[in-house]
């Protein structure tokens, strides 16, 4: 399993804006939700929807892949 780039924790979705993707685990993912800059355009690499749950709940803009 893939780690976070800024923590080493496990990562939960990977951001499919850069090249390559960047992993990143729920907890810098909701971080970067709630400093305004959420990861929209990424793959659950861990078959949960929790991100998905962060994104509805801190931004207006959900658009998942993958």
């Amino acid at each position: 399993m893939a780690a976070c780039t800024q923590c080493s924790a496990p990562a939960a979705i990977e951001d499919l804006d850069v090249q390559p993707p960047q992993p990143w685990c729920l907890g810098c993912a909701t971080t970067l939700v709630r400093a305004g800059d959420p990861v929209l355009n990424y793959r659950s690499l861990n078959g949960e929807s929790e991100y998905q749950r962060v994104l509805t709940g801190g931004s207006t803009q959900v658009l998942p892949f993958g």
